[in-house]
């Protein structure tokens, strides 16, 4: 069955605010990891996890730096105060530093990774990770999803909303109705304190619409 096509994508308005709230607090930066790591437990596939997977870089990839193709705004030391940082960039080797022998060695995280080059997620992971990748402060998934989402198309009724952002968020990472509990104790739905357009109608690239008449060229 096709996939159904995409109505709405985010406004750059709305990426930059989700790159700002979080580049504005401490993160610990494997938590994308294991965002990562933990749908892919509930999907059954943590064995076949990798840092290098596409679905994991592919949420940091940014261009517009040839040297450090990612970015990233979740960090957990340096100064904040001025919102986007030089230092949000990302080498090509992040991958390295996200591998199960990795890390296991951190001080925060470890428990994400095992002696014997495995990713684990233990039965206590959601509260491990509010305490050691949060800092105890839930995190406005609205901001996460902006960013996260950032190349994401949506397939939206009626007028789009911020919490379609939220919805979409827990789609990617695996937060159904039955996680409510796990989902609050991470998330909160804080927004902006200023109006926003979060979604703008999605044009599809030029080349990529089919005609509907085969090419005798080939």
């Amino acid at each position: 069955m096709p996939e159904s096509t995409p109505t709405h994508v985010l406004t750059t308005e709305a990426v930059r605010w989700g790159i700002e709230t979080l580049g504005a607090r401490k993160l610990h930066p494997t938590f994308v990891v294991y965002l990562y790591l933990r749908a892919q437990e509930r999907a059954g596939t943590l064995s076949e996890a990798s840092a290098t997977s596409e679905e994991l870089l592919s949420l940091i990839r940014m261009p517009g730096n040839p040297r450090k193709p990612y970015y990233f705004p979740l960090i957990s030391r340096g100064q904040r105060a001025d919102g986007l940082l030089h230092t949000f960039w990302r080498a090509q080797n992040i991958a390295g530093s996200w591998s199960p022998g990795s890390i296991h060695r951190q001080q925060s995280g470890a428990w994400l990774g095992t002696d014997d080059g495995r990713y684990n997620m233990p039965d206590n992971h959601t509260q491990l990770a509010l305490d050691q990748m949060l800092f105890g402060e839930p995190v406005s998934a609205l901001a996460l999803g902006a960013y996260f989402l950032r190349n994401d198309g949506f397939v939206l009724d009626g007028a789009p909303v911020a919490d379609d952002v939220i919805t979409g968020f827990r789609s990617k990472f695996e937060f159904p109705l039955d996680t409510e509990s796990d989902f609050q104790s991470l998330f909160t739905k804080v927004g902006p304190d200023f109006d926003l357009d979060w979604f703008e109608p999605y044009v599809e690239p030029v080349g990529l619409a089919s005609t509907g008449e085969e090419d005798e060229s080939v």
